[in-house]
């Protein structure tokens, strides 16, 4: 089983290590094609659905297409508006859709990881001198809201792009997560779903 990722960042941006290191978790053995990093939502929206075909077309089993709602480009800044978008292309250049998974996070990546606060905790500890009060658990989606600017505001030192992956990898488990935010559990239940038994 081969799947390929379409990514809304840079190609050292932190989801390019995050999602495929999560989808081997959720399913061990995957192979995992190198992941098309598009660089911001308006390429997403624009070129997503004819990487997607390409990557099909090159060998790939199924192919997740990943963003962030926030911050918003053009449009609402809505996630049905850009799903949409993107499924109608799908339609009109001939891709199976079920081979596609449309995956708008709500809000950004960080807005799941600041779910479980024991991994962002345990992991700022390790540069402070003096024990830490617990970052917290953010289980509702008002609590999700600015993310970067929660992390920022525990810790004062914070980059997402050196940070985030570290941060992830100290995950004792993604119970909270997926039963917390909606969209990360959408990401789960469909690496889950397409994995050999």
């Amino acid at each position: 089983m081969k799947i390929g990722f379409i990514l809304e960042c840079s190609p050292k941006g932190p989801d390019a290590d995050i999602y495929p290191y999560l989808a081997n978790k959720f399913c061990p053995g995957l192979e995992i094609a190198k992941p098309e990093t598009l660089v911001n939502k308006q390429r997403v929206l624009e070129e997503g659905p004819f990487v997607a075909q390409t990557l099909l077309n090159d060998g790939c089993d199924y192919v997740f297409i990943i963003w962030d709602r926030i911050p918003k480009w053009g449009g609402t800044g809505k996630c049905e508006e850009h799903t949409k978008i993107l499924q109608d292309e799908l339609t009109q250049i001939g891709v199976n859709k079920e081979r596609v998974f449309l995956c708008c996070i709500t809000d950004m990546l960080e807005s799941w990881m600041i779910v479980d606060g024991r991994a962002i905790t345990k992991y700022f500890q390790q540069f402070s001198p003096k024990p830490l009060p617990y970052f917290g658990d953010n289980k509702d989606r008002a609590s999700q809201v600015e993310p970067k600017s929660r992390i920022k505001k525990y810790n004062g030192r914070y980059n997402d792009y050196i940070d985030n992956f570290k941060i992830v990898r100290l995950m004792e488990d993604f119970i909270m997560p997926s039963r917390w935010n909606d969209s990360f559990k959408y990401f789960k239940e469909s690496v889950e779903g397409i994995c050999p038994n």
